[in-house]
């Protein structure tokens, strides 16, 4: 599997966690990818599509080019990180046609800098925000059933098992550009948050994953939720892949804002000397 291990103390506990399930190939994939300067790190999750061989391929491409990108990361993803991450999805899909014309991967993905979150998906691998055991956020399904439960004619709660769960109109690869949601939110110390595939979300319910990685932290609560999502599939279980990331106290210090008020009032004292 491919991933970046940081090789220094990071404001976010790390953990990330795969199974294949029923299927007899993990066409998932996941990445933590730190940036040179060590300020920013990138978490991602992919779910390919488009037959045994492609559907891995696509997957894998899009973690290569996750990893290319941060490793040697533009002007643009410092200056404006939606910007960036919009512009890597859009390497990704052409990276993706050029090397199949069948492959196919959903992709989500977040930026974290600064005590702040940069987010894009595209289909229906999702992120989530918890504080304090509350769901602060999750990314929208590009699929049949969350144009379903938007019209209020399914509840939430049934999407993991209603018969067009697995109907998308949004991925990267194939002929239509993608058309990513993007968002930003500030970070606090203690929050969490989840990337997963659908094999994750279809069984896992939310407030496991704060549970989970409260009693066990990020690595461990990982692949015992992955393990988890395979044995409630049973047989027929999709690729279950995802990734916990938990701010730690250092998180704080990261705050620009705070620096900037301090900075501010320090000067204000010097003045009144």
């Amino acid at each position: 599997m491919t991933r970046y291990e940081p090789r220094h103390a990071t404001p976010w506990e790390q953990g990330a966690g795969s199974h294949p399930g029923g299927r007899q190939e993990q066409q998932d994939r996941w990445g933590l990818f730190e940036s040179p300067d060590r300020q920013g790190l990138l978490a991602i999750v992919a779910d390919g599509m488009g037959g045994h061989r492609d559907g891995a391929l696509g997957a894998q491409i899009v973690i290569d080019t996750a990893r290319s990108f941060v490793l040697n990361p533009p002007k643009l993803l410092q200056s404006n990180p939606l910007a960036a991450l919009d512009e890597l999805s859009q390497q990704m899909h052409e990276a993706i046609n050029l090397q199949s014309e069948a492959a196919r991967s959903t992709l989500v993905m977040v930026w974290l800098v600064s005590a702040h979150a940069y987010w894009l998906n595209v289909g229906d691998s999702r992120l989530y925000h918890f504080r304090h055991g509350h769901r602060l956020m999750r990314t929208r399904d590009h699929s049949a059933v969350q144009l379903l439960m938007d019209l209020g004619e399914i509840k939430e709660s049934q999407m993991a098992t209603h018969p067009a769960q697995n109907r998308l109109y949004r991925c990267l690869g194939g002929e239509e550009s993608p058309k990513a949601d993007m968002g930003d939110f500030a970070v606090q110390a203690g929050d969490v948050l989840t990337l997963c595939s659908d094999g994750v979300w279809e069984h896992i319910t939310e407030i496991e994953f704060w549970t989970m990685t409260c009693d066990h932290g990020p690595a461990r609560a990982a692949n015992l939720l992955a393990e988890a999502s395979a044995q409630r599939g049973g047989a027929t279980a999709d690729n279950a892949t995802l990734v916990l990331l938990r701010a730690n106290s250092v998180v704080a210090e990261s705050l620009p804002w705070l620096r900037r008020l301090s900075s501010g009032f320090a000067a204000l004292f010097n003045r009144n000397e």
